[in-house]
């Protein structure tokens, strides 16, 4: 009589068999694509060589994909990694405009740091979506090829540095859906329904097992109508992951530790080092949704290198008056790094007669080449020359700007002053962007 195997904790034993059968059963070029992670002998070897002919005709292997050793920018924001620097999506040379008008209409999505075991953690603010918006943006084979990509990232990037991390082999993710805001009209919206169906299935069928739990919370009564119909695209297996909740979703914190939870779901990290926080969503209003020409031809451009790795940027700021004002005003009368500034929403308001305490000012740069910059920005009072008057505006941060511009959002006294932001090329020892070579090294790097 055989033994019982768990397909999720099978004993070395039973791994070994079950991984010998099945590559006994695939060719050597298949062979070398295939990890020793697979779960079923039953289907696996169909299922497999239908993923490698698949992989073949999509020419997924040469995607774009973001990882420590070149410059793609990543597919999504991303928090709390060092292979790639936290990031938000904007409008880079490598980010196409399908990508853009899907980040104005989703609701938010970005990979937040790991659980209590090590694994990438996604979160997605589903709840956010603009529904209708969606299936007029994009069509379902650009859904799917987005989709592909933030899955390719997953796999090449994420999961690679958590095994490091975690000195064993991690190879699935959490999810957390977040369905605040979701209203009975979007649940039956037939042709974004529709999309969804037809991702599910492909994820299914090319990326089985990759998602080791999933927790849909804030879930409103009017879902599990949605529910009853979504459930049935779903494999058993898959659904036996996925655990619904509504707004008391207290369980979370058993799977995520709070400093890497979000605040908004219980956790207590903020990321207030980043515009959008936690999670960037263009539809909730929490990040600006600038155009592409914003990034463009920026009217400030240096040299910077690893022989002269460091410059500072001085500007005046004045004070703004209480009334709201819009964000693509330029307020500073120049169209450089620091050319486009608002209000801040916390401290104002039309009729407010209270001044307001801070302004909100936008910094955005961008770099042709390099393993990332270092930022810090500093806001002195106007006439003085002493560093001890100055106040500590955004603390040193690593980005990445050769990937893609970076956006940031900074909070300075509203008054006269003078903020100065000084960048500098980051040290060896900072992120895991490759080593440049020597004559590499002499090259100097555009900042603009």
């Amino acid at each position: 009589m055989s033994a019982t195997v768990d397909v999720d904790n099978p004993t070395p034993s039973q791994r070994a068999a079950a991984i010998e059968q099945l590559r006994d059963k695939l060719s050597d070029e298949v062979n070398s694509y295939c990890s020793d992670l697979v779960r079923y002998r039953e289907k696996a070897a169909v299922m497999i060589n239908a993923w490698y002919e698949w992989r073949k005709q999509a020419n997924v292997d040469d995607l774009a994909v973001a990882q420590p050793d070149n410059e793609n920018p990543v597919p999504c924001a991303v928090r709390g990694y060092s292979a790639v620097a936290d990031a938000n999506v904007t409008a880079g040379i490598g980010v196409d405009d399908a990508q853009l008008r899907l980040t104005r209409t989703l609701g938010g999505g970005c990979w937040h740091k790991r659980d209590r075991d090590g694994r990438p953690v996604y979160i997605e603010r589903a709840g956010r979506h603009i529904i209708k918006d969606i299936p007029k943006t994009s069509s379902t084979s650009g859904l799917i090829e987005f989709h592909v990509l933030l899955q390719e990232f997953l796999t090449r990037t994420l999961l690679p540095e958590c095994s490091q991390l975690a000195e064993e082999t991690v190879w699935q993710q959490v999810v957390v859906i977040d369905l605040a805001g979701v209203s009975l009209v979007a649940l039956s919206h037939i042709p974004a329904l529709n999309m969804l169906r037809e991702m599910l299935a492909r994820d299914q069928m090319l990326y089985p097992e990759r998602m080791y739990r999933t927790y849909v919370v804030n879930a409103p009564p009017v879902f599990i109508t949605a529910w009853k119909m979504i459930r049935s695209w779903l494999d058993p297996r898959v659904i036996s992951k996925i655990q619904i909740l509504g707004k008391d979703h207290a369980e979370l914190l058993d799977q995520i530790p709070a400093h890497n939870l979000p605040s908004f779901l219980g956790g207590s990290c903020k990321c207030s080092h980043m515009p959008g926080g936690c999670v960037p969503s263009v539809p909730l209003g929490n990040y600006p949704d600038l155009p592409r020409s914003a990034y463009a031809h920026l009217r400030h451009q240096v040299q910077i290198s690893y022989t002269e790795p460091r410059h500072s940027f001085v500007c005046e700021t004045m004070p703004v008056g209480n009334g709201p004002t819009p964000m693509s005003s330029p307020l500073m009368g120049y169209a450089g790094w620091l050319g486009i500034k608002r209000d801040s929403p916390r401290n104002s308001a039309p009729t407010s007669p209270t001044p307001m305490r801070t302004q909100h000012v936008f910094v955005r740069f961008s770099t042709d080449r390099g393993r990332g910059v270092v930022v810090e920005v500093m806001w002195q009072p106007l006439g003085s020359d002493s560093l001890d008057d100055g106040t500590l505006v955004y603390p040193e941060a690593l980005f990445e700007p050769q990937r893609a511009p970076v956006l940031l959002e900074l909070e300075a006294p509203n008054r006269a002053g003078q903020l100065v932001v000084n960048w500098r090329v980051a040290n060896f020892d900072e992120g895991q962007a490759p080593f440049p070579r020597p004559e590499e090294a002499q090259i100097p790097i555009q900042l603009e």
